[in-house]
């Protein structure tokens, strides 16, 4: 069954890449610091490769589960030729193509390869690293950036993705100085609970419909999804028509996908208040019980931005089948009605958790949501705007 499960994540799996990754023109600088723990942390700094003096900076916050500074995905051409990128490449090119540095880091216990399978765990470590753990290392890397001779301190920008959109604007409220503004990628608004929960009921027929357009209409028959898998024919083992038309009435809809995860989301649910560590490890993006509870019943996203006062962006998919458009919706009306005007909202009506780069990058334009994140950046760090 096609994997649509994903806690707060954003970019895919380096497990299965084969391919070597090539060098990029621009500066890259490798980072070593400690936590306040003493945990070995490592970072990249990406500078434009012409910078003459301080430059701006965007920092970089992670989707959920283990992540390096690199993260590699695979992709495949038009004629089936496969190859390996960087995510955080396609971020460092765009950005320093513009002026602007980009730095981002590893999670402690994560350690970047430059062959397969890319990235090393050291499970012990990461399974330690709960929400508040992670924003204290995110801490200690803004600190260490700040002083970095080519940084600019007074312009920094926070970019969110997916866990990150909760992470950024507390390091925000904790760490203000020289901030720009914070941009959020697949808004997480809820707490890991909800999310959860969410996500193994509503969230997968979100995920659906953007994978297939006819499903938009509330079902999709079983005539619907044929044509679709003689479009799609890779897919056809990972996406077969049953068992998911659990009620047997010939086609798929929400329901479908409620039932047949209820099972599942059961045994997630006993898996985190037991302190099952090994069976998230395997099913739920190698989080911990830990980190589930560190933020079980966490108030709304939409608090923390309401004590900033800094520029706040959005950008996220109304078909996000990880964390809900509707979450996004309340916070902004949350903010309007305290008469709030420092958050930018940017939704986009085809686009998915990870607003659509999966599917766009092969292409030879930087999709439409990256575009608007990328025009953002660029106002918020010339001198004298925001």
């Amino acid at each position: 069954m096609l994997a649509i499960y994903a806690l707060l994540a954003v970019c895919p799996s380096a497990a299965q890449l084969q391919e070597p990754i090539a060098a990029e023109p621009w500066k890259d600088i490798l980072i070593e610091m400690e936590a306040e723990d003493r945990t070995p942390l490592e970072a990249k700094l990406s500078l434009p490769a012409d910078a003459e003096g301080k430059v701006p900076v965007v920092f970089y916050l992670h989707g959920a589960g283990p992540r390096t500074y690199d993260n590699p995905f695979p992709t495949v051409d038009e004629e089936g030729e496969q190859s390996v990128g960087k995510y955080l490449d396609f971020f460092a090119s765009e950005l320093t193509g513009r002026g602007v540095a980009f730095f981002r880091m590893s999670k402690r216990g994560c350690h970047a390869r430059e062959e397969p399978p890319w990235m090393k765990v050291d499970r012990a470590i990461f399974s330690k690293a709960t929400l508040s753990v992670l924003l204290a290392d995110y801490e200690v890397a803004l600190d260490s950036l700040r002083k970095r001779p080519e940084i600019d301190p007074n312009r920094i920008v926070l970019i969110g993705s997916s866990e990150g959109t909760r992470l950024a604007p507390q390091l925000a409220l904790r760490s203000p100085k020289g901030l720009l503004g914070v941009a959020m990628l697949g808004y997480a608004a809820d707490n890991a609970h909800d999310t959860i929960v969410w996500q193994m009921t509503d969230g997968p027929w979100r995920n659906i419909s953007h994978l297939i357009p006819a499903a938009r209409d509330g079902a999709l028959t079983k005539d619907e999804h044929q044509a679709f898998l003689e479009a799609m024919p890779a897919l056809a083992a990972q996406l077969p028509f049953q068992p998911v038309d659990v009620d047997g009435d010939g086609q798929w809809t929400s329901a479908d996908f409620e039932k047949l995860n209820a099972p599942r989301l059961q045994a997630t649910l006993n898996a985190v208040e037991q302190g099952d560590d090994d069976f998230l490890w395997k099913n739920l993006l190698n989080l911990s019980s830990a980190y589930c509870r560190g933020w079980w019943d966490a108030e709304p996203n939409a608090e923390t931005l309401l004590k900033l006062d800094l520029p706040l962006a959005i950008f996220h998919g109304d078909l996000d089948g990880t964390c809900r458009v509707e979450g996004v919706l309340e916070t902004q009306e949350l903010l309007r009605e305290a008469e709030r005007e420092n958050l930018e909202v940017h939704l986009y009506d085809d686009a998915n958790h990870d607003l659509n780069w999966t599917s766009g990058v092969t292409g030879e334009s930087v999709p439409a949501p990256f575009r608007d994140v990328f025009a953002l950046i660029t106002r918020w760090t010339k001198p004298g705007e925001k």
